[in-house]
């Protein structure tokens, strides 16, 4: 009789817990760097090249990757410094930065000019960076917060244009829809759009552990990424949760990766061309999940 009310009450609890958690729209269904070739000590960030293949940092070995959506192999380029973060240039080229500095690579890996950046060395850490048209920005700690630089497209001509941002655990990443520059701002639980001269925009989002628009845990959310038709993702490292806003401001759970060690971690993710494919970084287990689901619109 023990064992029967038992399983009446888990499975009791099991219905109510799913009545009370969305259904999330698409579930992991393979991870990228499990064979030799892909393997990864430590993933540090990666974003998604014109073909739509990963590029992928590994600041354990100093290493980018590209690989394939598919888990294939296709380059591996040795640097002489830590990735940490990268974005894709118009040319089909890259701007990769590392600890206090940030580079122009060709298509093939070849470092084109290299700068430092204008912060302690003691607080060298460089989470984030984006691209719009002619301007590299970058995303550095500054002291005990975060800046946002604005370069040339030769990494030049450099302007503090955001400060004082809040980050927890050297994460703060920025993104761009293309025409305006996100910042989450994880600490304060917000995501935060600025003009290319730092002038403030808007933001949305808050802390709200309870609500699917809110977001819980110390610092959240950690990433950001940009979908067809500007549509915007972000990702949580404290439950691994995806979100997905529309123009409007309504919010969807499209994913939800489990199991993996919760922290305060990056956990970049990015969208294929037609929203059906989300990849999501793991960076304790140096890999990258895919989660598969419908297409945008269908």
């Amino acid at each position: 009789m023990n064992r029967l009310l038992l399983i009446v009450a888990c499975s009791l609890a099991a219905t109510i817990a799913n009545a009370e958690t969305p259904i999330a729209t698409h579930q992991a269904t393979r991870k990228l760097g499990a064979t030799k070739a892909t393997e990864n000590q430590s993933v540090s960030h990666f974003c998604l090249n014109a073909v739509g293949d990963l590029v992928v940092c590994d600041d354990s070995d100093d290493i980018v990757r590209i690989i394939t959506p598919r888990d294939q192999l296709k380059a591996k380029w040795k640097l002489p410094f830590e990735p940490h973060a990268i974005a894709t240039r118009a040319d089909g080229g890259y701007v990769l930065t590392g600890p206090a500095v940030a580079a122009l690579l060709g298509p093939d890996g070849r470092i084109l000019k290299q700068v430092e950046l204008p912060i302690n060395a003691k607080y060298a850490r460089s989470p984030g960076v984006a691209v719009i048209k002619d301007d590299i920005f970058v995303c550095a700690r500054a002291g005990t917060s975060f800046s946002v630089f604005r370069f040339n497209k030769q990494l030049g001509d450099c302007k503090e244009i955001v400060r004082g941002l809040r980050g927890c655990c050297g994460c703060q990443d920025i993104g761009t829809d293309g025409k305006e520059l996100y910042v989450v701002e994880n600490a304060r639980h917000h995501v935060i759009r600025f003009d290319r001269d730092g002038n403030k925009l808007g933001e949305f989002g808050k802390r709200d552990p309870e609500s699917l628009e809110g977001y819980g845990g110390c610092c959240e959310p950690k990433n950001i990424c940009f979908g067809p038709g500007g549509v915007i993702y972000t990702s949580e490292s404290n439950n691994f949760r995806i979100k997905r806003w529309s123009a409007d401001g309504k919010c969807t759970l499209v994913g939800l990766v489990r199991p993996l060690s919760p922290g305060c971690v990056q956990v970049a993710i990015a969208v294929n061309k037609d929203g059906s494919e989300i990849y999501f970084m793991d960076r304790v287990g140096g890999a990258i999940h895919v989660l598969t689901g419908p297409a945008l619109g269908k």
